[in-house]
């Protein structure tokens, strides 16, 4: 028996935070120059948060991410998929991914589609960088789309945030409140503890990284 596993990376290579030169990412540039049947030598990291679908499938999700921020969210819809297939009732999702370009940048953009034509999720775009259109992040779309975000929330949706830690993750979290004082009528620090207590209960995760990350 043998088993595979996928590597989303992005590539790292921008000018230095001292302003002299470029930076070059150790781990993404040495992968990115192996050559094909090469050996990597790795260790798998026990995480620290329960970040994975919830264990029951009937449980809905809300996922946002960014950039390679959405490769957790090919595995939990992948999963789910697998389930539907074998006539296992599936919770509703929605993913919110957000890169720059859609022709260049929308990874595994066939496979997502598929998960949405099959019913596993509803998928929300944003593009920062399309020509000719307004540049658009997750969070917008996610405010955009308040009634259906809430409707989920309320039915016990989990929700898992995937990206940039200086940029996305607080434009997601802002987002959210602002969702939750226009349908609760709570005012700002009923919302900081009503993301609060999500978080207490595994129902809002993150997986955020820093600022090298920016840049959608």
């Amino acid at each position: 028996m043998t088993s595979t596993c996928h590597l989303t990376v992005g590539v790292l290579h921008g000018p230095a935070r001292s302003g002299d030169g470029y930076f070059n990412g150790v781990a993404s540039n040495h992968l990115a120059s192996s050559m094909e049947n090469s050996t990597q030598f790795t260790f798998v990291r026990k995480p620290t948060i329960p970040f994975r679908p919830p264990e029951n499938p009937h449980i809905p999700m809300i996922m946002v991410g960014a950039g390679t921020g959405m490769a957790p969210f090919r595995g939990f819809l992948q999963e789910r998929a697998a389930l539907a297939e074998k006539g296992v009732p599936v919770g509703k999702s929605m993913l919110f991914y957000g890169c720059r370009n859609a022709e260049h940048d929308m990874l595994y953009a066939d496979e997502l589609r598929a998960f949405e034509a099959s019913g596993i999720t509803k998928l929300q775009t944003a593009f920062s960088r399309e020509p000719g259109q307004p540049r658009t992040f997750v969070q917008h779309l996610i405010e955009q789309k308040r009634d259906e975000v809430w409707d989920l929330i309320e039915g016990g949706a989990v929700i898992y945030v995937c990206g940039n830690a200086s940029t996305m993750a607080p434009g997601v979290r802002a987002a959210l409140m602002d969702i939750y004082r226009a349908k609760a009528n709570g005012s700002g620090s009923s919302a900081d503890e009503w993301l609060a207590g999500l978080r207490e209960a595994d129902r809002y995760l993150e997986d955020i990284w820093g600022e090298m990350a920016a840049g959608l």
